[in-house]
């Protein structure tokens, strides 16, 4: 069984983790740079290149494209499906998850819980109409391309509001509006699903002063019991959105829980850390049962 790793870093734990299980289950496992792929399209002929060197058949690719080369690493993705490889993520369900709006229109859509969000091109008129409609100040504003907790920021007065969204149209950036979760604030969950199945669940905590957990911008994790409505809400988010993995995140409100992202190339040193589980193996056990 042959099995090629999309990423432009060997040395990211996540990529490291994943070979070494695929040593272990005696899978062949390339990590091939998605940038360095030249995708030819040629009817029977059509093939990927890297270099002069044209890339042999594999059984499944696994997909850790980040943000900043989307459009190219889908567009290497599409090639592989086109190719007859089975993706564990598809390009079509990448590309979904990666827009936050879109995401969040799919899965409301659904009937899953979101938080209440607004995309605006305003910076000063019709402001209040949108704070009315999230409930007040503060407000969240995320930019549609942001990861890891990078361009989301807090927002308690309307004079702020106007003047950051109004830099950040400068910037040629798109921003959500969102409701804050307050009866969540500092606190959200991490839900790792491979194969419609939870693998994995934290707890994480922002630290002192912030209200993003994000566990690269400090937030710690701990090893949590989901009730079942979480695992639940996690499932089916991922079902909805096409993936097969995915790393989910929840906050609590009155209502249950609400669904904040779902993220297609989740990285998995914070989740194995806290909870003590292999989720690489899981990931890797997943894909050769996929591929039978």
């Amino acid at each position: 069984m042959r099995v090629a790793i999309l990423s432009r870093n060997k040395g990211l734990h996540s990529v490291s983790r994943l070979l070494d299980e695929a040593k272990k289950a005696r899978i062949h496992c390339d990590v091939i740079n998605p940038l360095e792929c030249q995708l030819v399209v040629d009817g029977r002929k059509s093939c990927i290149l890297v270099g002069a060197v044209e890339l042999p058949k594999y059984n499944a690719v696994i997909p850790r494209i980040g943000a900043s080369i989307t459009d190219y690493g889908l567009a290497v993705v599409r090639q592989f499906e086109t190719l007859g490889v089975y993706a564990v993520n598809g390009a079509q369900s990448i590309a979904q998850s990666r827009d936050k709006l879109r995401s969040l229109q799919v899965l409301s859509r659904a009937g899953l819980r979101v938080p209440k969000t607004v995309l605006t091109r305003s910076t000063r008129g019709g402001l209040r109409e949108v704070v009315e409609r999230l409930e007040g100040l503060p407000v969240v504003l995320k930019v549609l391309q942001g990861t890891q907790g990078l361009g989301v920021m807090l927002v308690h007065s309307a004079v702020s509001l106007g003047s950051v969204l109004e830099t950040l149209h400068g910037l040629e950036q798109e921003v959500l509006v969102q409701q804050f979760l307050a009866e969540g604030a500092g606190r959200d969950y991490r839900v790792f699903v491979v194969g419609e199945k939870v693998i994995a669940a934290m707890m994480r905590t922002a630290p002192k002063g912030e209200f993003r957990t994000n566990i690269h911008r400090g937030g710690q994790g701990t090893l949590v019991r989901l009730p079942k409505s979480y695992e639940r809400a996690a499932v089916r988010a991922t079902k909805i959105l096409g993936l097969q993995i995915a790393g989910v995140d929840l906050m609590e409100t009155p209502r249950g829980p609400a669904l904040i992202e779902v993220n297609s190339s989740p990285g998995f040193e914070g989740i194995e850390r806290a909870t003590g589980l292999n989720i690489a193996a899981a990931i890797m056990k997943h894909v050769r049962a996929c591929t039978k």
